[in-house]
């Protein structure tokens, strides 16, 4: 295949080689876009995949994030046309980092919740104008960008299309469902240590798994969203045995 030169902005010529192939997929993108217009429905973003990896998309926007941080807004807009499930993913994030970063569960819970809304109601999601004006500092941003370039190159080795039946149909609408859910959980107060670990990462699961056709990603999801059931139930359930036998405990010294 012959090389040609690139012209670039840089001072030195980047040479690769012509694709006609992607040539191609560019125009069939364009065309796509111009025929969902301004605000295409939430049930088309998973299935026009771009070519770089969601890990190569976070990296990517590590070198590039202002100093003085990102708004929503500029976060999902800087994901491309995957930008809806990769924000899921991404804001799922937060809860899976050693350190709690305050003020961010409310902004963080509702960007999933609202976009796993559109994916249910098969329509563009309604971000509202103050949750897209919402700044993530940079030091903030850096540490969520950084956890999920590692965390996303991770599994994308694993990860490939297959058992389709689990990101297309009513299954994708289940998925929703879940998202939805997993993001309640996010932002409930709950007293309860690595509450919101296990459904950040069934949130994660799902949202990668149907944005790159993988049911068995999918299914880790739904694991994730049992474990997190049962992990609450136990909790409660073991709690109020110990309050109730505490209780019970002085009352009988009185």
């Amino acid at each position: 295949m012959p090389l040609q030169p690139t012209p670039s902005t840089s001072s030195h010529s980047e040479f690769r080689p012509v694709d006609k192939r992607a040539d191609r997929r560019a125009e069939r993108r364009t065309h796509d876009r111009a025929q969902k217009g301004p605000h295409p429905s939430a049930h088309t973003v998973p299935f026009e995949l771009e070519d770089k990896s969601c890990s190569q998309v976070l990296f990517d926007l590590m070198q590039t994030a202002p100093k003085d941080g990102m708004t929503v807004r500029a976060i999902i807009h800087s994901l491309g046309e995957r930008g809806l499930l990769m924000a899921c993913m991404l804001f799922s994030i937060p809860s899976m980092l050693p350190i709690p970063l305050p003020g961010i569960s409310i902004p963080q819970g509702l960007v999933i919740m609202l976009i796993g809304l559109g994916i249910l109601l098969n329509r563009a999601p309604l971000l509202p104008e103050r949750l897209l004006e919402y700044r993530l500092p940079h030091k903030t941003l850096f540490l969520i960008l950084e956890k999920g370039a590692r965390l996303f190159h991770r599994i994308e080795k694993l990860s490939y299309p297959r058992l389709l039946p689990m990101t297309h149909g009513w299954v994708h609408g289940l998925n929703g469902v879940l998202l939805v859910l997993g993001a309640a959980v996010l932002m409930a107060p709950l007293p309860i240590p690595f509450s919101n670990v296990l459904p950040a990462y069934g949130i994660l699961f799902t949202a990668f798994g149907t944005l790159q056709r993988d049911g068995w990603l999918v299914i880790a999801g739904y694991v994730m969203y049992f474990l997190t059931v049962l992990y609450i139930s136990l909790v409660f359930v073991f709690g109020m045995s110990w309050i109730y036998g505490l209780v019970h405990l002085i009352l009988r010294h009185h």
